[in-house]
């Protein structure tokens, strides 16, 4: 398979979710990884600023500590890119991704910026435009990480994310559990209650990249 550059945006914003508000980080150089495979299963993603993180380029595949990506690559998993911006919806995503991606498998972390703004419906409606767009089709749908400003319209929006990947065909991986006590995040896993920190990311990159590797 060739390997294209994606055509993507990783775009600096300013991230609004449900009550919290924070500012994006600092760039950082990506942790030290284990090189990838020849075999290795070649992974896309879209998604919002919990994608995104702190990463220098995520477009190019160089994600930064605070990105999940970073974990969910190594000998079995490629990360060759995606599209991820700071406060992006999931209308947002759809309408600025310009595809099709070259990659074997597409993760879609999406949603946290929808709660209390866009309805179920709608949510579903953008993502099918999304995978349609990005071409892929093995397709992984993540749960969203907790939100302690909207807990239980997050536990609302992961139930019917769950379903929704299920009447898609698409494959659900649950990988915000180990950043959950209850409904909220655990203490060790976030920075501010929205976005995970980075033993968060860690835990969730971990959980996809085992995913993908299946």
């Amino acid at each position: 398979m060739g390997r294209r550059p994606l055509a993507v945006t990783l775009v600096a914003g300013i991230a609004f979710a449900v009550s919290a508000c924070t500012a994006p980080p600092e760039p950082s150089d990506p942790p030290p990884q284990t090189p990838a495979r020849a075999e290795a299963v070649r992974m896309a993603v879209v998604g919002d600023s919990i994608t995104a993180g702190d990463s220098r380029d995520l477009n190019d595949g160089v994600p930064g500590p605070l990105s999940w990506t970073s974990y969910a690559a190594g000998p079995e998993v490629e990360f060759v890119g995606g599209w991820a911006e700071w406060g992006a919806t999931t209308e947002r995503m759809a309408d600025a991704i310009s595809g099709p991606f070259d990659a074997d498998v597409l993760v879609v972390l999406a949603g946290t910026n929808d709660v209390s703004t866009r309805s179920h419906d709608d949510t579903g409606a953008s993502l099918l435009e999304i995978v349609d767009a990005v071409g892929i089709d093995r397709v992984i749908l993540s749960s969203v990480p907790p939100n302690d400003h909207a807990r239980e319209s997050t536990t609302e929006l992961n139930a019917f994310l769950r379903s929704f990947a299920g009447e898609q065909g698409w494959e659900w991986v649950d990988a915000a559990d180990p950043l959950r006590s209850g409904d909220r995040f655990q203490p060790d896993m976030t920075s501010d209650g929205v976005h995970p920190s980075e033993t968060g990311a860690r835990a969730l990159g971990e959980a996809i990249g085992a995913a993908v590797a299946e």
